[in-house]
């Protein structure tokens, strides 16, 4: 293989295989690669929210400060969604494969530097090298999901993905946490979750695929005989440059900007939740690194169960009607929110319970939102929706309460 071939994304080929190696072709392909972005996304969120995790400790063991953790997390922010636009647009036009290896592996590089740094300036310009990589982690994984999962199964294919930020963001403050524990020091936070993503990224390196029909495959809607994702796939006209395909079915769409109006009350409230409890509990209330970190592993265990139940649900009980899903779970999360002040300061299990409740709110919703925009765009603009959407939704996270 070329580096051209590694890169870019090649012409379909001629459909040559009988239906029955098709049938074992695709079922197989599909299972390595829901599995490869699984795992892979898990890994990216375990080497982003370790940061979090390890803060409290840092704010201890360095002269790093809590107004230094909101400007990176600011910082992080703005160049995570402006690259989730970049990596958006450029992987509709190149292979994924060559998108998520290499950035796990250069993920893992920073978390390890990370460890081995001691100043406040380095650690400012790896946080934000770690954002540049990470914005453009998740396009790819948008766009293999468009390619090899029709409409009418993508919530529940694509809430099992989603699934893979909670566990990792379940994983991030555990690992971490006793990583720090067992160690001694906070660079032992960072040295474990780096060494997992450089492991990663060799294996997504041979594991991740383009498009079926660059390997001589149907695409889906034909090999599921999906008649939503066949509409779909005829109401994406062919030859279309970027930017017709941009301003038409992306920016002058007003579905997508009521998703993106959503998605931005989601990111609001997901910032607060999972980026400061950590910090807040253990300096206000005195709690244990183990203990506050605890709090955002079950406020992700519940994301785990909300996110898959919403999407099995909008699939068969809403037949991919997305957005009714997500207002069932919105007003759960509404509740519970205004529920949180009311019992910090008397129990950790109360607290415990309602991060859990939130989190399964709020999951849901989020991952709606993220399918929700494929549904209603253009068949070939999976990776500039998506980072369309989320760097739309970053400007709501950029602006961090510290007090």
């Amino acid at each position: 293989m070329s580096i051209k071939t590694f890169i870019f994304s090649q012409p379909d080929k001629p459909i040559v295989k009988e239906k029955k190696e098709i049938d074992q072709t695709y079922k197989k392909f599909r299972f390595e690669i829901i599995a490869s972005v699984f795992i892979s996304y898990a890994v990216f969120y375990l080497t982003r929210k370790n940061f979090s995790a390890a803060m409290p400790a840092m704010l201890t063991e360095t002269s790093l400060t809590a107004e230094d953790f909101a400007i990176m997390s600011s910082i992080f922010y703005i160049l995570y969604g402006a690259m989730k636009f970049v990596g958006g647009m450029l992987v509709d036009k190149i292979n994924p494969k060559a998108m998520t290896g290499p950035v796990l592996i250069g993920v893992g590089i920073v978390n390890i530097l990370f460890g081995f740094s001691d100043s406040v300036a380095a650690f400012y310009v790896l946080y934000s090298l770690n954002a540049i990589l990470q914005g453009t982690s998740f396009p790819p994984m948008a766009k293999i999901m468009a390619s090899w999962f029709s409409k009418n199964e993508r919530g529940r294919w694509w809430a099992i993905v989603e699934a893979a930020h909670n566990i990792g963001g379940s994983l991030a403050p555990l690992l971490t946490s006793f990583a720090i524990a067992f160690s001694g020091s906070w660079k032992m936070g960072f040295y474990v979750p780096g060494a997992i993503s450089l492991l990663m990224g060799i294996v997504a390196l041979f594991t991740i695929k383009d498009r079926p029909g660059t390997l001589g495959l149907p695409n889906v809607g034909q090999w599921r005989n999906d008649p939503t994702e066949l509409a779909q796939v005829k109401a994406s006209p062919v030859n279309l440059s970027f930017w017709q395909i941009f301003v038409k079915y992306i920016l002058t769409n007003p579905l997508v900007w009521i998703i993106i109006i959503g998605d931005m009350s989601v990111y609001i409230a997901r910032t607060i939740l999972n980026d400061w409890p950590q910090i807040y509990y253990s300096q206000v209330h005195g709690w244990s690194l183990i203990k506050a970190n605890s709090i955002i592993s079950w406020f992700e265990a519940g994301g785990l169960a909300g996110g898959l139940l919403a999407g099995y649900l909008s699939d068969f009980m809403f037949k991919s009607n997305r957005w009714m899903t997500g207002l069932i779970f919105a007003l759960a999360l509404c509740i519970c929110i205004v529920l949180v002040p009311l019992v910090q300061d008397t129990s950790y299990t109360l607290t415990a319970i309602l991060f859990t409740i939130m989190g399964f709110a709020l999951y849901g919703p989020h991952m709606l939102f993220a399918v929700g925009c494929l549904d209603v765009t253009h068949k070939d603009a999976a990776g500039s929706i998506t980072g369309f959407r989320d760097c739309s939704a970053m400007s709501a996270r950029q602006w961090p309460v510290c007090r």
